[in-house]
């Protein structure tokens, strides 16, 4: 526990995803005094009594500046999917003027992986390269975001995580699991290795940052204590959820279905679906609305044998390994969960949505 955070005044944006409740969680266990932004009331419910909730959206300049005034540590999770990359990086740049002139004491950001030209074949620390053009809008919003960060004056920690996994992670856990109680999962023959970290080690990573001595602007990336096959992951949730069926292809057959790669680089706007699905998660809360779309597609029968998309392909076949040296030694990161503590802490769940 990270006790030199007590009485701190802490402000989290994304508070109410995957990463945010579990690190609300742990800073108001640590006695943080803790601020959270959210869009919505409905999003409280999953977090611990006693934050500060600033009711507004993260491009209101207005209502952060006054919400950061005093603050210590922002830690910033947001990034809304279902949004452009351009309006999330227009929250963002919002985000961080108003940082400043309210300057805060240290900035804690959540970045990724991908912003790393080597990602996933092959090897990545933070000395990488990430001038690649091209790439998801994702990417080159995060890549973006890394650089406002690195010019700015303000104290920052950069944290890249790899594959974050665990209870209610909706791509890496919950999708998969879904699509096991569905119709199965396709791997790639052969397929690479999976380099993934819990969700409760990422929380750890973002309270060593947070109270890290003599903090300048720098990149950590974040993984588990070593990476695994993808088939060790997907088989130990098929476990878990009592059944569900890992088959295997040739990496050819699964490029020949797919044909050409589509362009990821334009910065569509979200569909409809997804302006009614951003809707409705502000209405009944993140955690609720994916425990019952989630429910609904496994009892419509209409879940499918997942095979990978051009992008997923790549993840899978990836052999590269993500190295958190410098996290370690400089943050003193030290991944409590390798596969196994992780399949075992998300046991519970899984075993909740095969019900």
């Amino acid at each position: 526990m990270e006790t030199a955070l007590a009485g701190r005044q802490v402000f989290v944006t994304g508070a109410t995803g995957f990463i945010g409740r579990r690190l609300v969680a742990a800073l108001v266990a640590a006695g943080a005094d803790v601020g959270v932004l959210t869009r919505s009331r409905s999003g409280l419910r999953d977090l611990p009594k006693g934050v500060r909730p600033v009711i507004a959206a993260l491009a209101d300049e207005a209502a952060l500046a006054r919400a950061l005034a005093g603050t210590s540590v922002l830690f910033n999770l947001a990034y809304d999917v279902r949004a452009t990359a351009a309006a999330n990086l227009v929250g963002f740049d919002r985000l961080l003027s108003a940082a400043r002139g309210a300057r805060v004491g240290r900035i804690v950001h959540l970045s990724s992986i991908v912003v790393y030209d080597a990602w996933p074949a092959a090897d990545c620390t933070e000395a990488g390269s990430t001038g690649r053009p091209g790439g998801s809008a994702y990417r080159q919003a995060k890549i973006a975001m890394e650089k406002r960060l690195l010019a700015q004056p303000l104290p920052a920690a950069i944290l890249q995580p790899t594959i974050v996994y665990g209870p209610g992670s909706a791509l890496w856990t919950d999708g998969f699991a879904t699509a096991l109680l569905g119709g199965g999962v396709v791997l790639p023959e052969p397929e690479g290795l999976c380099n993934g970290v819990f969700v409760e080690d990422v929380v750890q990573a973002c309270l060593k940052a947070a109270t890290l001595p003599d903090l300048g602007r720098e990149r950590f990336v974040i993984s588990g204590p070593a990476p695994f096959p993808w088939s060790a992951l997907l088989q130990g949730y098929a476990r878990a959820l009592g059944r569900g069926e890992v088959s295997r292809a040739p990496v050819a057959d699964l490029l020949a279905r797919l044909g050409p790669k589509p362009d990821e680089t334009t910065d569509r706007p979200p569909s409809a679906a997804a302006r009614v699905s951003a809707m409705l998660r502000r209405a009944i809360g993140h955690r609720r609305f994916e425990a019952l779309t989630g429910a609904v597609r496994r009892r419509s029968g209409k879940v499918r044998r997942l095979e990978p998309d051009h992008h997923l392909l790549e993840e899978f076949t990836g052999r590269g390994t993500c190295r958190i040296d410098h996290a370690r030694t400089r943050l003193g990161y030290a991944p409590q969960y390798d596969l196994a503590a992780g399949l075992a802490a998300t046991a519970d769940h899984l075993k909740r949505m095969a019900r």
